[in-house]
């Protein structure tokens, strides 16, 4: 099949992944920038100032994500999308280790397991739209 014609059916599956992505990690980097307690401790974490300022830097460097979402979803070009799909799922990949890690040690309640399979949910559509079988609309 013609490229032009399995990029035209990616579109639709690869844009929709870049929405979703990019309005969870706005609202996840908003949250951290300006209350990190009030999204952290439901998931059992107790912050201090040290801690709730590394929250709040992680927060900002989160809120490039979003930007970055933004104009991939926007662009005409697949390959951009790619790379910005592959770019965030470098991240859901390893903030997925560093969570099970955390998860396993008792750090967060039973409700760090949300958080996992979040990343673990992203990690698995990312992958999926990116072998092309997401394509269909």
């Amino acid at each position: 099949m013609p490229t032009s014609f399995m990029q035209k059916q990616k579109g639709p599956a690869m844009n929709r992944l870049l929405g979703v992505m990019l309005i969870t990690e706005a609202v996840i980097a908003i949250g951290f920038m300006v209350n990190p307690g009030a999204v952290l401790t439901p998931f059992g974490l107790v912050l201090d100032d040290t801690s709730t300022t590394a929250f709040r830097i992680l927060g900002s460097a989160l809120s490039s994500f979003p930007v970055l979402l933004w104009f991939s979803r926007k662009s005409s070009s697949v390959e951009l999308k790619k790379v910005a799909v592959r770019s965030v799922l470098v991240y859901f990949f390893l903030s997925t280790v560093f969570l099970v890690v955390a998860q396993m040690a008792g750090q967060m309640n039973s409700r760090g397991w949300i958080l996992i399979a979040l990343h673990l949910g992203f990690l698995v559509w990312g992958a999926y739209v990116l072998a092309g079988k997401g394509s269909t609309a």
